[in-house]
């Protein structure tokens, strides 16, 4: 883990279409306001460039994306670009590691489109769009940009699976090109891998699992070989999943429960095996959390409450315990921590 200079945690409101940034305190996990910027829309999922002085916002609720360049020092946000793309609901978005591309995922219309991206940050022409059918909901790339996965939640039900070139910035798809999830009333949603690469974790809006699979890095393609509830065995209240994280030591996972309003963690077997180890309480529908690049603390936002509340991850077994609430705006959507230099 390279060491950062400073900590901090940016908070995407949707309602109040604002970014928020926070410093953060190694030594309590404590948070304290730094800085409000104008998101120029209802901002939903962010991404930091890897200058690190450049944020991507996918405007949630819109058919907008646009780039922002960052004060490290003051954690202000200034818009750099904006760009109306005519794709409802903007879910998720990556770079390429030059941070020459842009790859957005839209849960709305569906699909996935690529731009080029500036070396100042700027959002340039559209280099391509794949109509991958509506809900996708998250995009991901591994072994050097060499391949991207796209999950899509019901009832599109499925995870698309694409070559990239990282010299034209295009997709194409990989063989197969659709991964199938364990059945039909499985919504694959938010995807990660556990830090040794052979292992990707899918957490299921609908169905209320994790999907574990095995990676084959010479294909750049998964197989399934656990499927596992995120739900205590006696709660029988519904709801629906939302993200999910592998701990930067990869001995656990964590995933969120909306409806049931928790995050649950599991133990990381050898091979890749999960284990549940308990659940905790967080506010009400938390649709986003990180954890902090050292790993010693997880910030959960809960979109229905307006609240964001830091957790201490013990270093022994990986359990969760609340140290603050924070009163951030009006339906936080997206919770970034992140060092800066």
């Amino acid at each position: 883990m390279k060491n950062h200079s400073r900590y901090v945690v940016f908070v995407s409101l949707t309602g109040d279409q604002q970014i928020k940034c926070y410093d953060l305190d190694l030594n309590s996990g404590a948070l304290e306001l730094q800085a409000t910027s104008d998101a120029h829309g209802p901002s939903g999922a962010l991404y930091l460039h890897p200058s690190r002085k450049v944020i991507l916002a996918a405007h949630v609720e819109s058919t907008t994306l646009a780039s922002f360049s960052l004060n490290v020092n003051t954690g202000q946000l200034t818009l750099i670009s904006q760009v109306d793309t005519g794709i409802g609901i903007p879910a998720h978005l990556i770079t390429d590691q030059t941070g020459r591309f842009l790859l957005t995922a839209y849960y709305g219309d569906g699909g996935v489109t690529v731009h080029q991206l500036g070396d100042d940050g700027t959002i340039q022409e559209l280099i391509q769009y794949i109509d991958t059918g509506e809900k996708a909901h998250a995009i991901h790339a591994v072994e050097e940009d060499r391949f991207v996965f796209v999950p899509h939640v019901c009832p599109t039900n499925k995870t698309c699976q694409f070559r990239f070139d990282s010299e034209s910035g295009l997709l194409s798809p990989n063989d197969p090109a659709e991964l199938e999830p364990p059945d039909d009333e499985t919504g694959p949603r938010h995807i990660c891998f556990r830090p040794q690469g052979d292992v990707a974790y899918i957490v299921n809006e609908q169905g209320n699992t994790v999907t574990a699979h095995h990676y084959e890095a010479s294909s750049g393609t998964l197989e399934i070989f656990q499927n596992i509830s995120t739900l205590p065995s006696d709660y029988t209240g519904g709801g629906a999943t939302a993200h999910v994280e592998v701990h930067p030591n990869g001995k656990w996972i964590y995933a969120t429960n909306r409806g049931h309003d928790s995050i649950v963690g599991f133990n990381i077997d050898p091979v890749g095996e999960l284990s549940p180890f308990g659940h905790v309480p967080v506010p009400a529908s938390p649709r986003s959390f990180n954890i902090d690049p050292t790993g010693k603390y997880l910030y959960c936002a809960g979109e229905g409450a307006d609240m964001m509340t830091s957790y201490g991850i013990n270093a022994t077994t990986g359990k969760l315990s609340a140290l603050q609430d924070y009163e951030v705006g009006q339906k936080p959507f997206w919770v970034m921590a992140a060092g800066l230099d």
